[in-house]
């Protein structure tokens, strides 16, 4: 149970920081990783054909990667793939299905309302600068404020500059956490 829990906080933070900067740290990968890792030593996942769900993930990862060479999706939804689909096991099928859904109704969001999602980004990211120049020791907000610490103002796109709607940058990161939250879901209820 805590398992999935410390899984569903990390997805939380995944997917605030890629709205916020369309980037997906490598950190929180990591630690999905080593949860992962201690989940299957306490025998909470890699109960079932564990072969068959690596050999799955490890196809999913080469062809999203071959899909990141020629900018068809991110570099950070390729890393983070793996790991959730690992967490998926044999709910592999509500994984796909919610993030092919989640996926969709985003890029249908970020298409129609892209100015006013933009113009809520900016403020958020605005305060979020102001917040982190006062006070330095919130823990959970330094976590959350990991790519603030990364990276310029100009790289966490605070100017619209979006000319054809169909270009623009879509964090899917979104999407993929709402499948893994999906797969908690599915786990819990079935115990």
């Amino acid at each position: 149970m805590v398992v999935w829990f410390l899984f569903g906080i990390i997805l939380l933070l995944i997917a605030i920081n890629d709205f916020l900067f369309f980037r997906i740290e490598d950190e929180p990968v990591f630690a999905l990783f080593g949860l992962y890792v201690i989940a299957c030593l306490f025998r909470e996942l890699g109960n079932e054909d564990w072969i068959f769900t690596v050999s799955v993930a490890v196809i999913i990862f080469v062809i999203t990667l071959i899909l990141n060479r020629f900018d068809m999706i991110g570099g950070g939804d390729v890393k983070l793939l793996f790991p959730l689909i690992l967490f998926s096991e044999s709910k592999l099928y509500v994984f796909l299905m919610a993030v092919s859904v989640a996926g969709i109704v985003l890029a249908l969001v970020y298409v129609l309302f892209s100015k006013r999602i933009f113009e809520l980004r900016k403020k958020i990211i605005q305060k979020l600068m102001i917040i982190r120049k006062k006070r330095k020791k919130i823990f959970l907000l330094n976590i959350v404020l990991l790519s603030l610490s990364r990276i310029t103002n100009r790289a966490a796109v605070l100017n619209y500059n979006v000319t054809n709607i169909w270009q623009q940058e879509i964090p899917y990161g979104i999407a993929l956490s709402y499948g893994g939250f999906c797969v908690i879901l599915e786990n819990l209820l079935s115990r």
